[in-house]
């Protein structure tokens, strides 16, 4: 809170620093799902664009996507 009242002069409470932080983490980290549904068109795109690209995507046991 010190930082963001020294960075751009605005005060704000501790809870307001504490919601904002855990609105951000979750607007980072939640839409990870999405994302991985994402990869396969991703990568079709750029093979159009990069002929010659060659991927392959390997879901392990644990759901961690392993790119090579």
């Amino acid at each position: 809170m010190s930082r963001v009242n020294a960075k751009y002069n605005i005060k704000i409470n501790y809870m307001k620093a504490w919601d904002t932080r855990r609105k951000a983490i979750k607007a980072i980290f939640s839409g990870r799902k999405e994302l991985y549904k994402n990869l396969y068109r991703y990568y079709e795109c750029l093979i159009v664009v990069m002929p010659g690209t060659v991927y392959d995507i390997q879901k392990s046991q644990a759901n961690i996507v392993v790119l090579y």
